[in-house]
């Protein structure tokens, strides 16, 4: 068994796997629940695996914008920063495809695939440049997006 925590390699207990900060975040109570209601499932290995591939130079950083992240609660609690670590799906629903992110960006893209979020983000940024806006980007299901076969 490794020396160190297997996200971060900080100091950890010998019994242990992960250290107390990162065991806290990958203990986090999942509290929302799925579509129809029940319980949602989440996946300990994917979440394990997103906080591994988000750990460098010292810090969490998010999948979608690469800036460190926050992982003290109670900055969360008292939503005074967008910086906190969260758990985004890049699929909805698909606990498989967890990403690490910031929760600015979590809450932004809460019902869109990776994809539909690259899309519309793109389309955005295109009338802030004084462009138009693709309607199709909308996540309305009914036209591919642009390059999708239909």
């Amino acid at each position: 068994m490794p020396d160190g925590c297997l996200i971060c390699d900080s100091e950890k207990h010998a019994l242990a796997r992960a250290c107390p900060r990162c065991k806290k975040i990958l203990d986090r109570i999942e509290t929302r629940k799925a579509a129809d209601g029940t319980a949602r499932r989440i996946s300990k290995e994917a979440r394990l695996r997103a906080l591994q591939e988000s750990w460098r130079d010292g810090a969490f950083h998010c999948h979608y914008t690469d800036v460190r992240l926050v992982t003290d609660p109670q900055r969360w609690r008292d939503h005074r920063d967008h910086r906190y670590l969260t758990f985004e799906h890049q699929k909805p629903g698909d606990e498989e495809s967890v990403v690490v992110a910031c929760a600015l960006v979590n809450r932004m893209k809460t019902d869109l695939s990776d994809r539909q979020f690259r899309a519309f983000v793109t389309e955005l940024a295109k009338t802030f440049a004084g462009g138009a806006f693709d309607e199709r980007v909308f996540p309305e299901g009914k036209q591919p997006l642009p390059g999708e076969a239909p």
